[in-house]
């Protein structure tokens, strides 16, 4: 199967998924890259906090607003990547046959969680930050892209 498209998901869709995104569509050609929450703060900004390291890191999310991971999205998307396990089991729990398309962003390095900065200091940012750079790359080099 070609993968055309991938879809981040986190819990508010204001931190870690958008900056998985941000990296994804920095760091791969001709990929359909979004992100979504299961809990979105629906057309809410991104944190300084993280809106700082995607603007430091050249990540293109100055644009980005939050949203709804809806079935439409998981539908449409061939790979959704996840930042923890809890969200894994929801979407499996309400979308069943999104199964075998949803993956911890994380699979590549044991399936951990990434920690949610949200309302943490920005060391917190930072380190889930250099979580999920580590855990894009991964993917990119087992996508070849």
């Amino acid at each position: 199967m070609q993968l055309n498209s991938l879809l981040c998901v986190c819990t508010g869709n204001i931190c870690r998924s958008p900056l998985a995104e941000g990296l994804f569509r920095r760091d791969t050609a001709g990929l359909d890259v979004g992100s979504a929450g299961i809990a979105a703060v629906v057309n809410g900004s991104m944190p300084d906090a993280a809106r700082g390291i995607a603007e430091r890191e050249g990540l293109d999310l100055a644009a980005h607003s939050g949203r709804q991971l809806t079935e439409i999205m998981l539908r449409d998307y061939d790979l959704v990547l996840v930042m923890e396990d809890g969200q894994r089991q929801w979407i499996a729990e309400r979308f069943p046959e999104s199964r075998g398309r949803v993956f911890m962003i994380s699979h590549w390095r044991g399936g951990n969680d990434i920690k949610d900065p949200y309302r943490h200091p920005r060391d917190v940012f930072e380190s889930s930050y250099a979580d999920i750079a580590e855990c894009v790359g991964d993917w990119c080099d087992r996508l070849g892209k």
